[in-house]
């Protein structure tokens, strides 16, 4: 699989500084309530610093809108309002502009990680401005994803998730997906490979991360680093529903793993083969194709707007 990316400069804040165009995408099924007040207090932030702000629910006119030659030399940046799903959107589709994010979703891993606060007025002050980074993005066959992929149980909750899905998902809509896969999941064996073609381990669940966070606050890959490159590989070789729990258990306690449980590796590309062809996978929190799964890491292929405490704290600059 060949992927051509637009370029990412490391002097985007450079190219973008001068412009006064937001376009904000918002997703429907988020941004309600207390949401739908923080969306407010970004729009009326930015336009009393003098920004224009365009603001879309659709996908397709947000596309269409930002296709326009004069539309590009204008725009400062995009803003994601919703989760990570919104995030990855815009990154797939625009990866050539600066992404800001106002954090409106159930896990929001991505401003989690950036340490963006569920904030209009600090969302819009930190569009002013414009400290940008550059992070690494990943593909799973043809679908990017921005924090991890997985195969395994936890991908066969995403699936009877989104069976079901008709609005906006809470973790209490994880209960009965979670028990259904438990109790119905077969745990086929998987295999995974180098991009040569050695085997570099066998196990029941592969997790590969770009970076340190995980729904529901699990710790599975606390080293993993966006900006480095290298993905993060975790095989558990361990089988059956009793040693899975206690697993889990055991991760988001943040103890130690048990020695020959999991087998912890970095690798920029590897494949995922499976006995069985419909072994489910999921892309940060969405469902993706099934087994086998090729996973490339694309560096530097997104620049998020961050805080400037993010700047400070991770030593990079824009």
């Amino acid at each position: 699989m060949d992927v051509e990316l637009p370029p990412v400069t490391a002097d985007a804040p450079g190219e973008f500084r001068d412009r006064n165009l937001v376009v904000i995408q918002r997703n429907p099924t988020s941004g309600s309530g207390r949401g739908a007040k923080q969306l407010l207090n970004l729009i009326r932030k930015l336009r009393r610093l003098n920004y224009r702000v365009r603001l879309f629910g659709s996908r397709d006119r947000l596309d269409q809108f930002v296709k326009g030659s004069a539309v590009q030399e204008q725009l400062r940046c995009l803003v994601a309002a919703g989760g990570d799903g919104t995030v990855a959107g815009l990154v797939s589709r625009h990866p050539q502009f600066p992404i800001a994010t106002l954090p409106l979703g159930t896990e929001n891993l991505m401003a989690r990680y950036l340490q963006v606060p569920r904030s209009g007025n600090f969302v819009a002050q930190m569009i002013h401005t414009l400290e940008t980074q550059s992070f690494d993005t990943a593909f799973a066959n043809d679908q990017r994803f921005l924090l991890m992929t997985s195969v395994g149980v936890d991908a066969q909750v995403v699936q009877r998730l989104h069976a079901v899905r008709t609005g906006h998902i809470r973790r209490l809509s994880y209960v009965k997906p979670i028990l259904q896969s438990f109790l119905g999941y077969n745990f086929p064996a998987l295999s995974v490979y180098s991009a040569d073609g050695d085997l570099l381990g066998e196990g029941t669940h592969v997790i590969v991360t770009n970076i340190p966070a995980y729904g529901f606050r699990m710790p599975f890959s606390p080293q993993a680093d966006p900006q480095n490159g290298r993905l993060d590989v975790r095989i558990f070789r361990q089988t059956g529903r009793a040693t899975t729990l206690i697993h889990a258990v055991r991760t988001r306690l943040g103890l130690a793993d048990k020695v020959g449980d999991v087998l912890r590796l970095t690798a920029d590309e590897i494949e995922i083969r499976s006995v069985s062809d419909d072994t489910p996978a999921q892309c940060d929190g969405d469902p993706a194709a099934c087994c086998p799964l090729r996973v490339t890491v694309a560096p530097a292929s997104m620049t998020m707007v961050v805080p400037e405490t993010h700047q400070r704290s991770s030593g990079a600059t824009g």
